[in-house]
């Protein structure tokens, strides 16, 4: 059970805990959340305390940071279709693993790098995603490590680009 004031990810955002109250929908207890970046309190979410939907979950921890960093070098991109990659991608944004994350902006990376080689312009799609996985991942990232969105960029960046080379 979560505490007033903790800071869970509830989807992929990351979020405060502010209060509990029981639902006037369902008569369950409810957390209420508010995203941590946005604590003027004008976007409020309910959330059942028991977590039916399987969506709220503990802020990621320095130790799996590094776990991720150690294991994003070689972690696989997606299959190459460009006729399902928004299919792909969104498959992956819907869950709740962060290793997805990092799959679709490794994927969306190379995918972009391709075609700057072959002096196309970059996919809308892949930028779209590219850029939603960031957000969520460098958010989540900056919060846990107490950085801003740039700094948790940098680092993780600079940090797997260390660890694939060792």
């Amino acid at each position: 059970m979560y505490k007033i004031n903790d800071i869970v990810v509830y989807k992929r955002d990351v979020c405060k805990v502010i209060g509990k109250h029981r639902s006037d929908f369902t008569g369950e207890q409810c957390y209420i959340l508010v995203p941590y970046n946005q604590q003027d309190g004008s976007v409020k979410m309910q959330v059942p305390v028991s977590n039916k939907g399987g969506h709220l979950r503990d802020l990621i921890t320095e130790h799996e940071i590094d776990e991720l960093i150690a294991s994003a070098p070689f972690l696989e991109e997606l299959e190459n279709k460009p006729a399902n990659m928004k299919s792909q991608y969104a498959a992956l944004m819907k869950g709740d693993d962060i290793m997805d994350l990092i799959r679709i902006i490794k994927t969306s990376y190379g995918r972009n790098r391709a075609r700057l080689e072959q002096h196309k312009k970059l996919a809308s799609i892949d930028d779209e995603y590219l850029q939603r996985a960031e957000k969520y991942l460098y958010d989540e990232i900056g919060v846990s490590l107490g950085m801003s969105y740039e700094d948790a960029k940098a680092y993780f960046e600079q940090e797997v680009e260390k660890a694939a080379k060792s």
